[in-house]
């Protein structure tokens, strides 16, 4: 036996509609007859093939939602398409908002520090120079630190070096052989000196 939260009455379980809800299927707190007299609810099924969108309030099947295991049938109550619509006038309300979010998510940074570090770099890739094209964000991968802003080749050439000095440094060497065969192998030594700026 359980009591209807609603209008009090003591009734039988089975008075009760199924309810799933964060991964529990539970018996409802209102009897049948309340959520029948209320027109908001739509769940007059306890395994329903589909529900209605509280956007376009069309009854869909439950395919045409998104799953979400914690929302009522295990769907969200918006449909796929009114989602696609929300975000898509979002996105054209506001245009830097995908940019923004992605830069604060995987940097830290806002959009104004990618504008600020690119002026200081004069919209130059910081080591090769090259100019004219979208610039990533550079970062070290066990730190977190953002470094600078580099071209897509460069950044991939730090990635695939697995930002270790050491293979950069034999890269060099190997290349430099190819294009000196009469000097035979060679190896690489580098040395690092700090840059003075010139008064």
């Amino acid at each position: 036996m359980k009591r209807c939260t609603e209008c009090g009455q003591i009734k039988d379980e089975t008075e009760f509609y199924w309810a799933t809800q964060r991964g529990k299927t539970t018996r409802r707190a209102r009897c049948r007859e309340c959520c029948k007299r209320d027109p908001r609810d739509h769940s007059t099924d306890p395994r329903p093939e589909g529900r209605i969108c509280t956007v376009c309030n069309e009854y869909k099947p439950l395919s045409a939602f998104h799953k979400h295991k914690i929302c009522l049938y295990g769907v969200e109550p918006m449909c796929k398409r009114c989602k696609y619509l929300k975000r898509k006038q979002r996105d054209m309300d506001d245009p830097t908002r995908m940019r923004r979010l992605d830069l604060k998510a995987k940097y830290g940074i806002t959009l104004e520090d990618y504008a600020a570090m690119l002026e200081r770099q004069q919209g130059q890739c910081a080591i090769c120079g090259a100019a004219g094209e979208k610039l990533v964000v550079d970062h070290n991968h066990t730190t977190g630190k953002v470094r600078s802003l580099l071209c897509h080749l460069c950044n991939a050439l730090i990635g695939c070096a697995r930002e270790d000095i050491a293979i950069l440094v034999r890269a060099a060497a190997y290349l430099h052989a190819e294009q000196h065969p009469e000097l035979g192998r060679v190896r690489a030594e580098v040395a690092f000196v700090a840059a003075v700026a010139v008064t």
